[in-house]
């Protein structure tokens, strides 16, 4: 029970979070989204800056728990590549404010919390590099550093401006189209 109440305050500090901002949400917004009353909150989480930085924490888990479930389907490299694009931009998508949030409040990021974070992209780039390496194993992707290249993928999905890319397009697959082909035509080996 307590883990399904934790589990709604954090929906609701992300949908708070992602409509009105981190500064504009208060403990009490969250336990009215919530359901719970205030206390309820303050027994899960220190303060608001504890619950937005297991947030973000819970986020990264979220992609990486994905990446991996992506890794281990029965997909050739290409298509685990697609659908980790996919994946993400449907992710940031419906996202789209949180990573705005974050970057605006840099200041909550303290030197732990960063290692925290550090650890969870390593992650990220381990399994794309996995990846990389399965499609250079299969002779479809040629790359001399597979794990530069799981850098550069989860960058071009995850830089700041990459958001400039999205929406560009009509739908969403417009938008993973048009970065998994730009991905590719720098990786893939030439038949």
């Amino acid at each position: 029970m307590a883990k399904d109440t934790k589990e709604e305050i954090l929906k609701a500090a992300l949908n708070l979070f992602s409509t009105n901002n981190y500064h504009a949400t208060s403990m009490s917004m969250i336990a009215e989204e919530a359901g719970v009353s205030k206390g309820t909150v303050y027994w899960h989480f220190d303060s608001k800056e504890d619950l937005f930085r297991e947030l973000v924490l819970a986020g990264l888990d979220y992609f990486n728990e994905n990446y991996e479930r992506i890794k281990s389907e029965n997909l050739n490299a290409e298509e685990k590549i697609y659908a980790i694009i996919d994946f993400s931009i449907k992710m940031l998508a419906e996202n789209l404010k949180m990573g705005n949030i974050l970057q605006n409040n840099i200041q909550l990021i303290s030197s732990e919390f960063q290692k925290k974070m550090i650890e969870r992209h390593k992650a990220a780039i381990s399994v794309i590099k996995l990846v990389i390496e399965q499609g250079i194993d299969s002779g479809t992707i040629e790359s001399s550093n597979p794990h530069n290249t799981a850098v550069m993928i989860l960058t071009l999905i995850f830089n700041t401006h990459s958001q400039e890319l999205y929406y560009t397009f009509d739908t969403v697959k417009e938008d993973v189209d048009f970065i998994y082909n730009f991905i590719m035509q720098g990786i893939a080996k030439e038949a």
